[in-house]
């Protein structure tokens, strides 16, 4: 059984993590929108997801923000990678 404290802790971590994912949804993209734009787009989201998991106390949701962070380099780089063969 968790502690009061506990309970607080997984209730406030729940509560940001609903605003950050929605503030994190991307706009939908025209496609005149080019890929350097895409770049820095997953680059920002990927800083904003590290900033914001240096105030998050339980560690899964910590390390769940680190791994979505990752993903956004991941996909930055493979637009870069397919910009640079084509």
């Amino acid at each position: 059984m968790q502690s009061a404290s506990e309970d607080a802790n997984l209730a406030r971590d729940r509560i940001r993590q609903e605003g950050v994912l929605a503030s994190l949804r991307l706009p939908r993209l025209s496609r005149l929108c080019d890929r350097q734009t895409r770049i820095r787009q997953f680059r920002d989201r990927a800083e904003e997801l590290r900033a914001i998991c240096e105030d998050v106390i339980l560690h899964d949701t910590k390390l769940m923000l680190q791994r979505l962070a990752d993903t956004y380099e991941r996909m930055a780089h493979a637009l870069e990678s397919t910009q640079q063969n084509s």
